[in-house]
């Protein structure tokens, strides 16, 4: 049926939620898995460069992708737990660009929402709206539980 699971998490509690159902998935179909963190375009660099200096830059990247690592590693220990293979990926850019651009056609990419209510249920998140709109690849959006 499906030859992956993409798994993309920020780190936060509602991600983990999409981690853990992608994880279920890959298990249920017998399919690896790929956890995705992603470090977006940082604010700083918007600013000129000689007022914070390309050294902060690549601190803030660095612990980025420190942080990242970390990420990754909880959900590497979760799917050995219940015995699913998992490669794990840290890319920069766009969030949305970057799940999108790893996601084939042969993929499903589970991805969280954040739990709402109310007007604000009528609205995905910006990211999973566009991964929604931009990828080949089945998406499966988690309904968050923020509450969780």
């Amino acid at each position: 049926m499906y030859e992956r699971v993409i798994i993309p998490t920020d780190g936060s509690d509602v991600s983990f939620q999409g981690v853990e159902e992608g994880l279920k998935a890959a298990k249920a179909y017998g399919i690896p898995a790929l956890a995705l963190y992603v470090i977006p375009p940082s604010s700083i660099s918007g600013h000129r460069l000689e007022e914070y200096g390309m050294e902060l830059i690549d601190q803030f990247r660095e612990h980025q992708k420190n942080r990242g690592k970390k990420i990754l590693a909880k959900v590497k220990k979760e799917a050995h737990e219940i015995g699913v293979e998992l490669k794990t990926e840290i890319r920069e850019g766009p969030p949305y660009e970057e799940i999108s651009s790893v996601a084939n056609p042969g993929d499903i990419v589970y991805i969280c929402s954040h739990g709402r209510s109310g007007i604000k249920s009528i609205f995905l998140g910006s990211t999973t709206t566009r991964v929604l709109k931009r990828t080949e690849a089945t998406v499966a959006v988690v309904r968050a539980d923020e509450d969780k």
